[in-house]
């Protein structure tokens, strides 16, 4: 449960984090989520990360993209297989799967149907598996939480607001918001530094 002092804008993106990862298919909230929701607030944070090019489907696609095919609802039997350590030791998985499809067609490495899904690409897949009820936060999305609250006290605000959460977010040690930022073509420390400065400018 979040402390008392979060705005309700602030909730808003927790909300939205949780509904996102409820869509998706994951059993918690991850900073991942959080960088979606806050990328989907009205607030000015949100203005600024979408000015950036960091919108909600942004942020999903280069999760997507970034975390591979077994995150992806129709994945293939090579999916499970950690892709770096293959090609470190002259296997390359693009070239055998090309093989294997020449020989026995294009479905012969899909997984079975009853696969579980854990992702989709589209917000708009009907067949995606549905996660009901309250969801869980890693310990890196707890602690980018309670971060907000020395963010807050560090600009002297009465509540943790939607810019606290944000700017404890991009604060964090490198972590998977951080690769999808780089993605994206900005960093969490230009986005931090010009959240702060925008903030400023408002007080």
């Amino acid at each position: 449960m979040m402390p008392k002092r979060f705005s309700g804008d602030a909730r808003q993106v927790v909300v939205c984090a949780q509904e996102q990862a409820r869509r998706l298919g994951h059993g918690f909230i991850g900073c991942e989520h959080l960088l979606y929701g806050l990328a989907s607030a009205d607030e000015e944070v949100g203005a600024v990360l979408r000015e950036r090019g960091v919108t909600p489907d942004r942020v999903e696609a280069e999760f997507v993209r970034l975390t591979g095919p077994e995150n992806v609802a129709g994945g293939s039997l090579f999916d499970a297989l950690d892709r770096d350590a293959l090609t470190t030791i002259g296997i390359d998985l693009d070239t055998v799967r090309e093989h294997v499809e020449a020989a026995f067609g294009p479905d012969a490495l899909a997984s079975p149907a009853e696969t579980p899904r854990r992702w989709r690409r589209s917000r708009h897949d009907r067949g995606a598996v549905r996660i009901t009820g309250h969801l869980p936060v890693t310990r890196r999305a707890k602690k980018c939480l309670e971060r907000s609250l020395r963010e807050a006290e560090a600009l002297a605000g009465g509540h943790i607001g939607v810019e606290h959460m944000a700017l404890a977010l991009l604060a964090m040690d490198d972590g998977l918001p951080h690769r999808i930022l780089s993605a994206i073509g900005t960093s969490a420390p230009h986005l931090r530094a010009e959240i702060l400065d925008r903030y400023r400018q408002a007080g």
